[in-house]
């Protein structure tokens, strides 16, 4: 299933592919034997309905993996934060840990989440508490590590 989420429309374009040659193949043999047009009719009904449910397929699990709204809350707080970008340089790079960013992700409540921000300057820590207000995530509050101090967060320093 990951290889399906990581390259969607790749996966469709090859699977589709692989429908075409095998109707052909179909087709081509029923000429042959002289089969009925009606016959391949449904043949070919019955293979663009399954490659429609393998699309619908594909797509729902693309969606379902896409970068969660923690990644995405704690990137966009870092990555427009004052403190921050004076701190390790622009542009940034935000790495969430994957692993927290998926569990926590369909939690409700608070979590906290650490981050690695690399920057021109060098890397800093940054560790934050969000809370889950409706569907998304808010940054509550947070602090960044760089060369051994500790630095708040507020949301008031936001560019």
């Amino acid at each position: 299933m990951d290889r399906l989420a990581s390259s969607p429309g790749r996966t469709i374009t090859l699977t589709g592919a692989w429908v075409f040659g095998i109707y052909f193949l179909i087709a081509f043999t029923f000429r042959r034997f002289g089969v009925s047009q009606d016959t391949l009719t449904i043949v070919a009904g019955v293979l663009a309905y399954a490659f429609l449910t393998f699309v619908i397929v594909v797509g729902l699990v693309a969606w379902r993996r896409r970068p969660g709204g923690i990644e995405q809350a704690v990137s966009g707080f870092l990555e427009g934060h004052q403190t921050v970008t004076g701190l390790v340089g622009e542009p940034i790079k935000v790495a969430v840990p994957t692993s927290v960013a998926q569990a926590k992700a369909t939690d409700g409540g608070q979590v906290n989440v650490s981050a690695v921000v690399s920057g021109p300057r060098g890397n800093a820590d940054a560790d934050l508490v969000l809370a889950r207000l409706g569907r998304r995530w808010e940054v509550l509050d947070g602090s960044v590590e760089y060369n051994g101090e500790r630095h708040a967060l507020s949301a008031d320093a936001l560019t």
